[in-house]
Formats: C-alpha cells, sequence, structure tokens
C-alpha cells in the first residue's frame, strides 16, 4: 500500500458514480484518502450511500465542464465514460493523470495476476481459471470486469488474482504485470466508443503489456501482438497451437505440446467454444502447478455460466438455448458454430442494439447453419435484410412462440441476438431471464 502512502497529499477526483466509482471512494476512503466526487448525472446511483457515510466529500453532480477537473491531480475514472469526453481530454491536456481501478490496483498489488481480455469468453474463462487454480490448492480471487471489484480484492491476502477486462478498462491501465494475460478473440464490438476497429484491437492487445507470459489464439491473428517481444508467447486453437484439439483413440482430447491430455468429456459442458475456453485456460494456467487430477475435478464440475449457451430445457425433441450474453456478432457466430449439426437445425432469435457493427458477418452463418432468424429490438429490420430467412417480431414472447410454430424435433432454438440489450431491457441478464421465462410459458 507504498502508492497511497505517496498520493495521501494529491487532489484526487472519482469521476463517475455508480458501481465502480462508489468501490473506489469506498476503498480510499478505507485508507483515509478524502477524494472529490463528480458525476454529470444530478442524482447519481450510489449518492444515497455518500450522503450516509461520508457527507463532508467535496462533489459536484452536473456539468462537467463546471466540475473543474484541471485541478485535480489524479482522476480515476468509471470505465462506463470514454476518456474523449471534452471536459476529461481538457484535463489530460492540462497534465492530468488519469486512470482507473484497475490501474490503482495495479500499481498496489504485488502478487501474481492472471488476465483476460478478448470479445467474447472471458467471463467463462476467468471462472473456469479460478476453479482450476482454487482445486490445486491456492488462495485465488476473482474479480475484474466480474464478479468484485479489483480494489475491494485488496482487502484479503490472496496467492493469484484471476482478473476479467474490458477495452474500457484497458484503457485506463498502464501499471499491470500479469504472470499470463491473453486476448481470446477479437470481433467488432463497441464501435460507438472507439474511433474504429483497429483502435479497439489495439486497446485489447495492450494487456500484454508488462506479461511474462503471452497466450494468443493461433485461429486469430488479431490476437497476436504486433511486436514480438522478450516475453514467451504460446497459443491455443481448434487443430493448431501449443495447445489444441485432436482425435486420440477415437475420441477428442485436449493436446498440450503434442500430448494428450485429457478427452473433451472431462468437461462437464459440451460445445466447440467451451473446448477452446478450457484450452485458453490450461495455457494461462500454465506457470502454475496443477497436476492432472485437478484439472479432473475442476472440469468434471464446471457447469458454464448463466446466459452463455445455457440449456433451458427440451420439448418435443426441440432444445432451447439461452446465449443473452451474446452482444456482439462474434459471440452469436461462436454459438452457432458450437450448436449446428450438418444442415439447418438451429431458429435464432436475436436483435437489439448493435452498436453499429458490421451484421453481415453472420450471413454465411446463417446461410449454412439456421433455418430461420427471428428478429426484434432496435435493428431489427438491418439484422433480418441478410437473410430471406428472416421474421420481424416486437418482443420475446412473439418471438419464443414464432419460434415453436417454426421449429421441429431435432431443431434447437437459440437466443443470440448479436447486439447489445440496453434498447429494450435493463441488462443481458435481464434479457435472458425473459426469454427462459417465455419459453417455459410455452411448454403450458
Amino acid at each position: 500500500m507504498q502508492y497511497l502512502n505517496e498520493i495521501k497529499n494529491k487532489q484526487i477526483t472519482v469521476l463517475g458514480l455508480g458501481v465502480t466509482g462508489l468501490g473506489i471512494v469506498r476503498f480510499l476512503l478505507s485508507h483515509s484518502l478524502m477524494p472529490k466526487v463528480v458525476d454529470s448525472r444530478t442524482n447519481p446511483p450510489g449518492i444515497d450511500w455518500l450522503k450516509e457515510h461520508a457527507p463532508n466529500l467535496d462533489t459536484h453532480f452536473g456539468n462537467l465542464d463546471d466540475a473543474e477537473l484541471r485541478s485535480s491531480d489524479i482522476i480515476i475514472i468509471s470505465p462506463g465514460l470514454s476518456l474523449k469526453i471534452p471536459a476529461v481530454a481538457d484535463a489530460i491536456n492540462a497534465g492530468v493523470e488519469v486512470i482507473g481501478d484497475v490501474e490503482l490496483f495495479a500499481r498496489i498489488n504485488t502478487k501474481p495476476v492472471v488476465a483476460v481480455t478478448g470479445s467474447n469468453g472471458k467471463s467463462t474463462v476467468v471462472t473456469l481459471a479460478y476453479e482450476v487454480l482454487k482445486e490445486a490448492g491456492y488462495k485465488v480471487a476473482l474479480g475484474g470486469n466480474i464478479g468484485t471489484a479489483v480494489l475491494d480484492l485488496l482487502n484479503d491476502d490472496f496467492d493469484v488474482y484471476v482478473l476479467e477486462l474490458s477495452s474500457f478498462q484497458l484503457d485506463t491501465t498502464k501499471s499491470l504485470k500479469p504472470i499470463s494475460a491473453t486476448v481470446l478473440n477479437v470481433s467488432e464490438d463497441h464501435l460507438d466508443r472507439y474511433d474504429s476497429y483497429q483502435d479497439y484491437i489495439d486497446s485489447k492487445l495492450s494487456i500484454y503489456d508488462g506479461a511474462e507470459l503471452i497466450v494468443v489464439n493461433a485461429d486469430d491473428i488479431q490476437t497476436h501482438p504486433v511486436e514480438r517481444g522478450t516475453p514467451p508467447l504460446i497459443s491455443f486453437g481448434a487443430q493448431q497451437g501449443d495447445y489444441h484439439l485432436a482425435q486420440h483413440n477415437g475420441e477428442t482430447h485436449f493436446m498440450v505440446k503434442g500430448d494428450a491430455f485429457l478427452p473433451v468429456s472431462t468437461l462437464a459442458v459440451v460445445g466447440k467454444h467451451n473446448y477452446l475456453n478450457t484450452l485458453a485456460v490450461m495455457a494461462l494456467l500454465s506457470p502454475f502447478e496443477v497436476s492432472k487430477e485437478q484439472y479432473v475435478n475442476a472440469l468434471s464440475q464446471f457447469n458454464g455460466l448463466a446466459h452463455r449457451c445455457q440449456f433451458v430445457a427440451e420439448f418435443d425433441g426441440v432444445k432451447y438455448f439461452n446465449d443473452s450474453k451474446a452482444t456482439n456478432v462474434g459471440a452469436t457466430i461462436a454459438a452457432i458454430d458450437s450448436l449446428a449439426s450438418d444442415g439447418e437445425n438451429l431458429i435464432v432469435i436475436a436483435g437489439g442494439d448493435a452498436k453499429g457493427a458490421d451484421l453481415n458477418t453472420l450471413k454465411p452463418y446463417i446461410q449454412r447453419h439456421v433455418k430461420a432468424l427471428i428478429c426484434f429490438g432496435k435493428d431489427a429490420s438491418d439484422l433480418a435484410a441478410i437473410t430471406n430467412k428472416s421474421y420481424l417480431t416486437n418482443n420475446m414472447e412473439e418471438a419464443v412462440a414464432l419460434a415453436k410454430v417454426l421449429s421441429r424435433a431435432g431443431n434447437i432454438v437459440l437466443l443470440a441476438p448479436a447486439c447489445a440489450s440496453i434498447d429494450m431491457y435493463n441488462n443481458y441478464m435481464q434479457r435472458g431471464d425473459d426469454f427462459v421465462e417465455c419459453v417455459m410459458a410455452e411448454k403450458v
């Protein structure tokens, strides 16, 4: 915590309240640091906590141009806020240091960190890595963009931290030095926040800065560092890479550097994307002592995460899967690829806010594997325009009812929206729950 002593006389501003901002404020207060709290909203979430627990803090709620951000020494900004906001950009130009909570964590932490980013699969990979390390006897913490905020993790003494990191968090992080780091995959996302797709990719790749071991996706060149530096680099992939899938004794196995390590049937969940996620975990955890038996125990008990290609039910020979977390095109492609058979066996429910992404990338997968594409939400018409197999509906209830009419025994109904949920729902979890409720209601 030496760094906190170094900044005790600095003017610290926490910009953006909400869950992350309030966590930052609580952490600073617990170490006797009194930040100024700023939010563009006049009544931000968390304001009641401040009034009750820290009524003497200097606050500014409203127009950021009047917040005097230039007078700060350090601004700790919430990841939901862009560095290009005029008042923030002006402060940066004036020499104010702008960091995020992950950067503050990195300046304080002294323990190993496993760092994971990517457009899709992050939460599954970090959760499985956490379970494997726990099974191996490590005292391990899981947090970042999932579960516990990173600064709260510093309240206990852990052997290793497993962190899921979004591009927004990486944009304000420079000091993290992971023992292993990966960009799992890259597909178009958040183009409403970045000037170009390449800027988004560059944000993801910054996770490798300072990493001791770089783990890349052999099947996705966009996950590879632009310049090969000194850190060792290992890879995972479907059929290539240091960690890949291959047949051994008539069964698909996880291959580790040429050796058949474990059959994929060891993993409790199915699907190609889950097998690739497991390979990524094995590569990321190669610096740690984990036995084959410990992997077997962890993999066999891992049932996946809610709203991520989650099996819901089977009625009349039709299976229903909830992949509401597929909030971009790449995630929907992965879901289709994992559940598809040789024919057009899928009925896909999609739509929402596409965030400026190119939806045409879905076309070949729809043509090959999808019997019907049922669309609703803000960008439903754009999504429906990519295929003559599409149907427009007004909401989830209509979409699920239509899917039931169109499906036959052997089909799979898959919610994989390819879009954010914010046009109609509070979050992707609420959207997934709505799908599940509609599916179960259709049974009746």
